[in-house]
């Protein structure tokens, strides 16, 4: 039976010269030792390599790997072979919705720019309303959700009426919550004055609500007289030098969405 340098192997199987000798130590393969000191490698030993390497392209770990091969039977190999489709699926589904939140979250960037001291017409798109921390916590997905201010615009000013979270029904969707929060309160709006708010504070400056509110007044929209008010969801706050009599400082700014309804 011919024999086969570990170069020939290396160059062979595309695997460098330290994974062989790794999976040697580790005792997944044992090539001969020659005479003078140089490994050979048989035809069965290419065979075993070939299949931890197709078992390694299966994301099985090297322990798995030596148990399927060479330690268990047909039936418990065919059941750990399921239960690595259980964990695939997991995370297929973990990297589906990862890549639903990043296309939200460069849409989010992309609005920022959009919005930033810019007044337009948008929806208040769906978003659970929901006051119990507690609840957050237990579907673990606090991250998710953004802290929201209800404010009450009566006689020049704009006053604090509830606080609470949001979440939004299209990220629902993507967690499979929707059944979950069915008993909760969805705000949504059909048409609201939308803008993006620069802040140095997580709480937006009345004056500037009153000033989005005399805008649409003298633009003839007819407002509810509510307003809503949270920072733009994934959005990092940016560090900005202020000048200062005494040298400079970096000053946090927070970007804070504002919502007027529209009375239709």
């Amino acid at each position: 039976m011919r024999k086969y340098s570990i170069g020939e192997v290396s160059l062979r199987l595309g695997l460098s010269r330290d994974t062989l000798r790794f999976y040697e130590k580790k005792g997944i393969i044992q090539p001969e030792k020659e005479e003078n000191g140089y490994r050979s490698y048989t035809y069965d030993d290419i065979s075993r390599l070939l299949s931890i390497m197709y078992y390694r392209r299966l994301n099985f770990s090297l322990e798995d790997i030596e148990r399927i091969l060479y330690k268990s039977s047909l039936h418990s190999s065919r059941s750990m072979i399921q239960k690595k489709i259980t964990e695939e699926k997991q995370q297929l589904e973990l990297h589906r919705q990862s890549l639903v939140h990043l296309n939200l979250l460069k849409i989010t960037y992309d609005n920022v720019k959009q919005g930033l001291k810019r007044y337009q017409t948008r929806p208040l798109l769906p978003h659970y309303r929901i006051k119990n921390s507690e609840e957050i916590n237990r579907l673990s997905i606090p991250d998710l959700c953004a802290p929201f201010q209800e404010y009450i615009i009566k006689e020049k000013h704009a006053r604090l009426q509830d606080e609470f979270f949001l979440l939004s029904d299209e990220t629902a969707s993507v967690m499979r919550l929707n059944p979950d929060l069915k008993n909760y309160p969805v705000l949504k709006w059909e048409t609201c004055i939308y803008t993006i708010i620069a802040s140095d504070s997580l709480i937006p400056d009345e004056q500037k609500i009153l000033t989005a509110v005399n805008w649409a007044k003298e633009q003839g929209y007819s407002l509810t007289g509510t307003a809503y008010s949270g920072p733009v969801m994934g959005c990092a706050p940016e560090q900005r030098r202020e000048a200062e009599t005494e040298g400079n400082s970096d000053k946090t700014i927070h970007y804070l969405e504002l919502y007027l309804p529209v009375s239709l």
